[in-house]
């Protein structure tokens, strides 16, 4: 069971990592690294934020779940979802699940899962010598 600082602490680091990727996404001029790969890479960690906000299920195995979600909607963008389920243009769903796959953006999501787990370990770290 969550306490109410963790889903604090969550939900802090969900609008921080939120409002990153919307200044990237509005900001940073394409093609730039950042744009490109930065954002992919902070998606994962604010996918695992947004969920640990209401679940504390599997905590050690969660990042890894988030990184197989990314993976899944690298997967529908492969097989063209958007177009199969006939999503128009510059709708909210076709920005939402992308349109191209890319094996970079794969490495992205696991650079994503790795930072998860990191600060995971930093705040553990921190959490015991504190104590």
């Amino acid at each position: 069971m969550q306490t109410k600082s963790e889903r604090k602490y969550y939900l802090i680091w969900s609008a921080v990592l939120f409002i990153i990727e919307f200044m990237i996404a509005v900001f940073v001029p394409s093609p730039s690294w950042l744009r490109d790969y930065g954002g992919d890479m902070l998606i994962i960690p604010l996918i695992y934020c947004l969920v640990r906000i209401f679940l504390n299920v599997l905590p050690r195995l969660m990042p890894f779940l988030m990184c197989c979600v990314g993976f899944a909607f690298e997967i529908a963008q492969y097989f063209h979802i958007c177009d199969l389920l006939g999503f128009e243009k510059g709708s909210v769903m076709r920005i939402i699940i992308g349109t191209s796959f890319s094996w970079i953006d794969i490495l992205c999501y696991i650079a994503g899962m790795i930072i998860i787990y990191a600060g995971i370990f930093i705040r553990r770290k921190i959490r015991y010598e504190t104590t």
